[in-house]
């Protein structure tokens, strides 16, 4: 019988797995829309299979409802800061999770459309983008928090916690890097985009 805390753990890291092939796919945008969408339908090949993705799903049902409750079996006064620093970022991703896969969901099932490159990019190029930039970059900025904060916190006892701190640190440096790129590229900052009439739905 599986403890909360290995159900969490499992959907952690199946949802890990996803999120890093899908970041890299959208760094992919660096090198043009074309090269962007090519990797996304390799990508695609496995997780829209039908088996992964109801697998991605369950574990985005698992992850957020067992880690309230294994923040509230531990309590959040008292923790340290890569403890509370931890469940802030996945506080934020599990908002962000429900919202990006309600708004793909839609995208795919209602209105019918490809959810590629120019799904992502219209919201950034809209007159809303600033919004749209901030949501995106907490996400993104809140998996590498949210990683480098486990990863600090099973490194002491192994290393000096200033290696420790300094490597985590380096985890959110990752993160913020790979979000300047990828902001860059979808904003047309890059390169001209044009969006295609049928992504022009509002």
């Amino acid at each position: 019988m599986f403890s909360l805390r290995s159900l969490h753990r499992f959907a952690g890291l199946t949802l890990a797995v996803f999120i890093g092939i899908h970041l890299g796919n959208h760094v992919c945008a660096l090198w043009g829309i074309e090269a962007h969408i090519r990797v996304m339908e390799y990508a695609r090949l496995v997780y829209r299979n039908p088996f992964i993705e109801t697998l991605l799903v369950t574990a985005i049902c698992l992850q957020i409802p067992s880690g309230i409750l294994l923040v509230r079996r531990k309590g959040w006064r008292g923790l340290p800061f890569a403890e509370k620093a931890q469940v802030a970022s996945g506080a934020y991703l599990s908002f962000f999770l429900v919202a990006h896969l309600s708004a793909v969901l839609a995208g795919r099932y209602y209105f019918h459309l490809d959810t590629n490159f120019y799904f992502g990019a219209l919201v950034l190029l809209s007159v809303v983008r600033w919004f749209f930039v901030v949501y995106y970059a907490l996400s993104v900025i809140a998996v590498f928090t949210h990683i480098a904060s486990i990863h600090y916190q099973k490194m002491l006892g192994k290393i000096s916690p200033q290696r420790a701190q300094i490597q985590a640190f380096g985890i959110v440096g990752v993160g913020a890097v790979c979000v300047i790129a990828i902001l860059l590229a979808f904003s047309g900052v890059l390169y001209s985009i044009s969006i295609p009439q049928v992504y022009k739905i509002f």
